[in-house]
């Protein structure tokens, strides 16, 4: 079917009264581009319902209309409309019939739209969304925060949605390994592979006769080449829908894998004996997934070990706006971190994040939903999931099935009743249903054991403290037993409760249990491991872990990114700042240190911790790593005791202080590749030496900087979009780490965001000023078409500009 964007000219207001006569648009309602997040747009409030868990923003009732035309000649053919997301409880009608709803906030849904247009005429879709208060434990958003499409088709058309390709198998290149000669040689590489491709879809006809139809499959390289190209007559009954496959061989197929992240087109065009034809593609890349206790996950027979963050769908100073290159934006920076994976925590991914996923190289846990039956906020998606759960499973297959990113499937998250009878049931009908719609990829959920105990919990608790475990939520439960949770995921019930679920998914997700991976895998051989979601205390001992057990396939830390909600109940708390990367893209000491610990990087990098915090009790809880900081600008604090840590590999590190050694201390791996020196806080110059057998392999440095004197902006253009990285700089370049207001003017272009994790939020992030926060900013800007976009920051007398064509 052709599939044309839909986000253009609809009008959006908040509705609080329901019952009103007419459904019409009001004179102040605000026209608008899609995506949009209504709850984005409220004013934060200190009374808010939600309190902490939303960011002290709650959401409302909403509705959103658009007027098309819809020509005379769709009469007779087919008409649906795509939302790729819609929070929460939409109710779709067109001409003011009821056409469609869909409850689950995140899942993609299609609307037949056919039998309700008025064609040759202008319509109306009108979209109502009911997202009440306390629905959600992180910040949801609300309303229509993805894209949405619309599709036609003649009456025989290609199904929407059901374009499938799936690698059936790869292998040596039988074709080059017969050839000799330079010519062969110089065409294909050593390591050239042949592919067995299949490529399905349901054709369906809607007209009152027979159709002989011919139906033409295009296969196009990454090149845009022609890698198969074949046509086949077939034949569909009147009212009929046939599933057509065919199985395609690719010679020299180029395989998608996190270092070579390859992409396929599939074309296919469906032609009637009138000459009308219906068209559709999707884009894939070609591997084939495998995995076992003794290889771990491997793609394309190659073992691989997922460097995974849990990330949430919200985007920052963009609030849940699903925008195809701020998903890029924000993938780019988590591969160039040294993440290879991703955990989509916790609801299924956005297309626009997949897509990214798929262009970058990045492998993609796809999960379903933080519940089951059992609510974790008093009306959350517990209220509709035995009702809908195997439409949502549906959903989340059919959308993601192309994306090669996607190497698992996530049933939940930290499901309380999922050692329960119907628990166990549940994982199971679950697993199976993912395993019939799609065979080729695995099946996990993550399981926190000691909420997965039920009743159990308490005698755990009492088994390893002699106390009963006091009351509080989730985290309230994990910080304050944080000491004790390697002996509580250990105990006795808990492997008994992984006993039972073991065989209901492929790889037991395994949250907060690092202590179980060696003892679980020599007792269950057979056992496959990930780590769901860890702490970044333990990023070491994680990845130790890790990397000591074959059946153990990755690790995914808490968390890559920051997010809106999930914040202690302090107004106007809005940002979770416990990320490796914050929501301006600016990466912490926390990703540096992940970095080597992977190994990528030997390091050194030295953080700093406030003077002011030397010999405190660092209680900041197990979801940061640490309170220090990459900086060394404590104005006034000179003569004070400070702490440095300095991350890096090697064996051995020394740390001069403006020339001075405070000496040299052993690192690396037997160290977690953590060194701490005590001192005294002296503006200047700190520097790091990293050793190997007594011999200098790296050095690092982090120096005291002067006022600001200079601001930096350096652009990142995507398609659509542009994002202007903003540093506050020194006379000599340095990034000064300070919270300065700044303001910005621009023109050729719509300022979608201007702030940074210290900015206040008014109804979004729009405001012409925002604070800086460490010395950094991000503005986001929507390019006009045909204008030269000119953006200039100012701080104080400051001034720094950059001119984007």
């Amino acid at each position: 079917m052709i599939k044309t964007l839909f986000n253009d000219d609809w009008y959006w207001w908040k509705d609080d009264n329901p019952f009103e006569l007419v459904a019409a648009v009001p004179a102040f309602a605000e026209r608008i581009c899609l995506p949009h997040d209504a709850m984005f747009r409220e004013k934060q409030r200190e009374e808010s319902v939600n309190q902490g868990s939303t960011g002290f923003l709650d959401g409302g009732y909403y509705k959103y209309s658009k007027k098309f035309f819809v020509d005379q000649a769709w009469k007779g053919g087919k008409a649906e409309l795509l939302f790729e997301g819609v929070y929460r409880h939409a109710l779709v009608y067109i001409n003011q019939s009821l056409v469609g709803e869909q409850a689950y906030g995140y899942s993609e849904f299609y609307i037949d739209a056919g039998d309700y247009l008025r064609y040759g005429e202008e319509n109306e879709v009108m979209v109502c969304v009911k997202c009440g208060t306390k629905n959600s434990r992180w910040y949801s958003g609300a309303g229509i925060y993805r894209n949405v499409w619309l599709l036609h088709g003649p009456a025989l058309h290609i199904q929407a949605g059901s374009l499938q390709i799936e690698t059936k198998q790869i292998e040596p290149n039988q074709a080059w390994f017969g050839q000799t000669g330079p010519d062969q040689a110089e065409a294909k590489s050593p390591g050239a592979v042949g592919a067995q491709v299949e490529i399905r879809a349901d054709l369906q006809n809607l007209s009152a006769a027979a159709e002989d139809a011919l139906c033409r499959i295009r296969l196009l390289d990454p090149a845009g080449e022609i890698a198969a190209d074949e046509s086949y007559p077939i034949r569909i009954k009147a009212g009929q829908t046939i599933s057509f496959r065919k199985k395609l061989y690719v010679p020299d197929a180029k395989l998608w894998d996190e270092a070579h992240p390859n992409l396929y087109t599939a074309e296919m065009v469906l032609s009637d004996a009138a000459g009308n034809t219906d068209q559709d593609r999707a884009v894939t890349g070609l591997r084939v997934l495998s995995v076992d206790a003794k290889h771990g996950l491997r793609v394309n027979g190659e073992t691989v070990k997922l460097r995974g963050a849990c990330v949430h769908h919200d985007l920052g100073l963009l609030g849940a706006e699903a925008y195809e290159d701020a998903e890029y934006f924000r993938m780019k920076r988590l591969k160039e971190a040294g993440f290879n994976a991703i955990r989509s925590a916790h609801n299924h991914s956005s297309q626009a994040m997949l897509n990214a996923c798929d262009r970058l190289g990045l492998y993609v846990m796809d999960e379903l939903t933080d519940v089951w039956n059992k609510p974790k906020s008093l009306a959350d998606a517990a209220m509709d999931f035995e009702r809908d759960w195997e439409k949502d499973v549906i959903s989340l297959v059919t959308a993601d099935y192309n994306h090669p990113s996607v190497v698992l499937y996530s049933t939940g998250n930290e499901i309380f009743e999922i050692a329960t009878e119907k628990g166990i049931e549940t994982s199971r009908r679950l697993g199976d249903l993912f395993h019939r719609l799609d065979p080729a990829r695995f099946t996990t959920n993550g399981i926190n054991g000691a909420f997965a105990a039920g009743d159990g919990l308490q005698q755990i608790v009492e088994d390893i403290t002699g106390h009963k475990p006091g009351a509080g939520d989730v985290n309230v439960f994990m910080m304050a037993m944080a000491m004790h949770m390697p002996k509580i995921t250990r105990h006795p019930i808990v492997g008994g409760i992984l006993e039972k679920l073991e065989s209901t998914m492929d790889v037991l997700g395994y949250n907060y249990m690092t202590a179980r991976y060696l003892m679980d895998a020599e007792k269950y051989p057979n056992r496959v491991m990930v780590g769901s979601e860890t702490c970044p205390k333990q990023i070491a001992e994680n990845w130790a872990a890790i990397s000591a057990c074959p059946a153990a396939i990755g690790d995914f830390t808490w968390t890559g990114w920051d997010y809106m909600g999930e914040v202690p109940a302090v107004f106007p708390n809005l940002f979770n700042t416990g990320g490796d990367i914050s929501v301006t893209g600016t990466r912490r000491a926390a990703s540096y240190y992940r970095e080597i610990v992977f190994g990528l990087k030997k390091g050194p990098v030295i953080a700093v911790q406030n003077p002011d915090a030397f010999g405190c009790d660092r209680n900041f809880g197990p979801w940061k790593f640490t309170d220090c900081e990459l900086n060394y600008t404590w104005p006034g604090k000179e003569g004070k005791p400070v702490m440095v840590e300095i991350y890096a590999g090697g064996d051995s590190v020394e740390l001069l202080q403006n020339g001075k050694s405070l000496g040299k201390k052993p690192c690396g791996v037997g160290n977690s590749f953590f060194v701490q020196y005590d001192t005294v806080y002296e503006p200047g110059l700190l520097e790091a030496v990293v050793y190997e057998k007594g011999k200098e392999i790296s050095r690092g440095k982090l120096e005291t900087t002067g006022e600001v004197t200079d601001l930096s902006l350096k652009e990142e253009k995507g398609e659509a979009l542009s994002f202007i990285s903003i540093e506050l700089q020194d006379e000599k370049g340095r990034r000064v780490f300070g919270d300065e207001e700044l303001s910005i003017e621009l023109s050729g272009g719509e300022l979608l965001a201007f702030g940074s994790e210290k900015s206040l939020h008014d109804r979004g992030f729009t405001r012409p000023v925002c604070k800086a926060a460490d010395g950094e900013a991000l503005a986001v800007i929507r390019r006009m078409e045909g204008k030269e976009l000119k953006i200039t920051v100012s701080c104080g007398k400051t001034q720094g500009t950059v001119l984007c064509v």
